[in-house]
């Protein structure tokens, strides 16, 4: 089952069953709506309606009036660490959902209905969850793109690279990879970054990043959270962490270039207070004006985004 292009409908229900219990209350033994109602305090029959509709899409079944998780679905959304994880997509793109209808409220006020680059955002786990899914497709042909680029056993920064994908990209291939990341999420994935073998720092990239200097700079699917003030300002902070002719390497969707580029800044309009997509002149020209040179776009196949490369002076 590819449980994050699920039908709207079974994806509302799926995400909330993850994301209020109701899937770990059946996880470990066959029970009851009513059990699992009063667990959780919850209205029994709106819960039976609700696991019926789940035994329905195959990932419960029910005997005897007794509902239990099918054994082939408790790894893909109850286990973080299983290979094939997907739960925290699930909620994510459920919560999207309700993010998503509720445009109107932000046509009139300007105001995200959240926004996931306050230092108090509460969805951080489930967030970088699906990131660290989401990432995977891509990986390997980043990690190729980049490294044909550098210099053996390079020394590279991956900026906002908390979900830890790419960077183990970086890292298998035999680059020296440090992430740099916020301390909450730098906190969340320390355990399996450290496994990989591949350092961390924790801060604010707003305001610092790490010295190095670095023979290059991951900066991936981030610089759209923010605005040009923002994003100009970063890249001026990445020149001084590398090495004369180091490379930055910046992943987004270029508007103009990147298919849907325009319909993701409307989940940045849902999910923060300044993001969006910028267009490739906007960020040859920020680039440019931060001290970088011999700008390049590339797309990443088979992907709906770009990799855009520049380097510092000599």
């Amino acid at each position: 089952m590819n449980y994050t292009e699920l039908d709207w409908r079974w994806a509302i229900l799926l995400g909330i069953a993850l994301r209020d219990g109701l899937l770990e209350e059946v996880a470990e033994e066959a029970r009851s709506a009513a059990e699992v109602a009063v667990e959780l305090g919850l209205d029994a029959r709106a819960v039976y309606v609700v696991l019926c509709a789940l035994c329905e899409l195959g990932v419960l079944d029910e005997k005897e009036g007794a509902f239990r998780l099918r054994e082939e679905h408790r790894g893909p959304l109850l286990e973080p660490y299983h290979p094939d994880y997907a739960g925290g997509s699930v909620v994510h793109r459920f919560e999207l959902i309700g993010s998503w209808s509720r445009i109107g409220e932000i046509l009139k006020t300007g105001e995200p209905i959240e926004d996931r680059t306050s230092s108090d955002f509460g969805g951080t786990a489930t967030f970088i969850q699906s990131m660290r899914r989401g990432a995977r497709a891509g990986a390997e042909s980043v990690a190729e793109a980049v490294l044909s680029r550098l210099p053996g056993d390079a020394r590279i920064l991956d900026v906002g690279g908390g979900p830890g994908t790419n960077a183990e990209a970086f890292a298998r291939a035999g680059a020296r990879v440090t992430v740099f990341d916020r301390p909450e999420v730098i906190e969340l994935m320390q355990g399996e970054l450290l496994k990989a073998g591949i350092g961390t720092a924790a801060g604010d990239m707003n305001e610092t990043l790490p010295g190095g200097p670095f023979d290059a700079i991951y900066f991936g699917n981030t610089s759209h959270m923010y605005g040009p003030e923002e994003n100009k300002a970063l890249f001026e902070r990445m020149r001084r962490s590398l090495v004369p002719g180091g490379l930055l390497v910046v992943r987004e969707f270029v508007r103009g270039m990147s298919e849907d580029a325009a319909l993701f800044a409307v989940n940045m309009l849902v999910l923060t207070a300044g993001g969006g997509t910028y267009t490739a002149d906007e960020y040859e020209s920020w680039l440019r004006g931060a001290g970088f040179e011999g700008v390049e776009f590339a797309r990443v196949p088979g992907r709906g985004t770009h990799l855009i490369f520049a380097r510092s002076p000599q």
